[in-house]
């Protein structure tokens, strides 16, 4: 029989022993594997370990088992090129473990050509999010840029999603819907007039650090009774604090209470 084998093999580069060699070193490495991700999951199962974290462990011993596998394939067929595939191989998995690394730095020098400014109001559309982010930059590094948004929470976004996303110069704003009754502020007030309640609402605006907006400012007459009045707000200070805009409803609702005013808060951007 192993003569036979051994017949067979006659005609190829390798021997019937090198055949033999190569499948032990493949079945060892193999089961290895199995063990490694065995152990693995148990591990993660246990909340020793974060599923992230496995699955960058499980990646370096799949890349380091290919890598035993190859080189010990290529010592066993012909010696002398293992060191030029040792240079090989260890180029390959610094690139496949710095793969994203170089993916990010890449895009930092990218949003560095773009001349992104640090600080301005910008609205952000980041791919694969219906709605934009109103934020600004507060720094950028190699790997990924810190953005803030109105309520002052850090968002940590990579620099290849920020690379390819679209923005826009946009001011945040408060926009606040204002129902008044026109028979109350005509009992109480004697007339009603939206100018002049537009004018208390500026001088309440600037009082708690706001600014009206008049081009965004709207008048909409629900019936001869009702009167709504949309207003946007530019705050002078940032960020928005809760406490902001509870002070700014209940000056709004003191100052316009003649109206027997609806104040709702109808976005924050």
């Amino acid at each position: 029989m192993d003569e036979t084998l051994e017949n067979l093999f006659s005609g190829l580069p390798l021997t019937f022993q090198d055949f033999m060699l190569i499948v032990m070193l493949v079945v060892v490495a193999v089961a290895i594997r199995f063990i490694f991700s065995w152990l693995l999951t148990n591990i993660a199962k246990r909340g020793v370990i974060s599923p992230g974290t496995k699955i960058l462990v499980t990646r370096i011993v799949d890349i380091v088992i290919a890598v035993m596998i190859l080189i010990g394939v290529v010592g066993i067929v012909t010696a002398s090129l293992v060191p030029y595939v040792v240079v090989f191989v260890i180029a390959i998995l610094s690139l496949l473990l710095f793969y994203n690394e170089v993916r990010e730095f890449s895009a930092y020098i990218n949003i560095q050509l773009m001349r992104l400014k640090r600080n301005p109001w910008v609205e952000v559309y980041l791919p694969g999010i219906d709605k934009p982010i109103t934020c600004r930059i507060l720094d950028i590094s190699p790997f990924n840029t810190v953005l803030e948004d109105v309520f002052g929470n850090k968002i940590y976004v990579p620099n290849t999603v920020l690379s390819n996303s679209v923005y826009r110069a946009r001011q945040p704003h408060v926009v606040v819907r204002l129902g008044l009754s026109v028979i109350h502020g005509l009992a109480s007030t004697g007339d009603f007039d939206c100018n002049k309640i537009v004018s208390k609402v500026n001088d309440v605006a600037r009082e708690m650090l706001f600014r009206v907006d008049a081009e965004n400012t709207l008048l909409k007459m629900i019936d001869p009774h009702r009167v709504e009045i949309v207003v946007s707000l530019v705050p002078a200070k940032l960020p928005i604090r809760a406490s902001d805009i509870t002070r700014l409803t209940t000056k709004l609702s003191e100052t316009l209470k003649d109206y027997k005013p609806e104040i709702e808060i109808v976005r924050i951007s």
